[in-house]
């Protein structure tokens, strides 16, 4: 997929789409502090904290297709 995402500095990436359930999830990459990968984050606004989903990529083209898995298989599993 990747669109949607706005860069926002650089070491910052951030998305709003829509799932397969029509809810709304924000997506947010980011840089991580010592240089050695990337973070991603997804989460559903009104859900619980513990809901949201994240891990861990190598660069931030695969963190954001992670990201992307997660909200398509949000329904699916409890992990993405």
């Amino acid at each position: 997929m990747l669109h949607g995402w706005r860069r926002v500095d650089d070491g910052l990436f951030a998305a709003v789409m829509k799932g397969g359930d029509q809810a709304r999830y924000h997506l947010v990459v980011e840089r991580l502090p010592n240089g050695s990968g990337w973070d991603w984050t997804v989460w559903r606004p009104g859900d619980a904290p513990d809901a949201a989903r994240h891990g861990v990529a190598p660069s931030s083209a695969e963190a954001m297709r992670a990201a992307e898995r997660a909200v398509g298989n949000w329904g699916r599993s409890a992990a993405p």
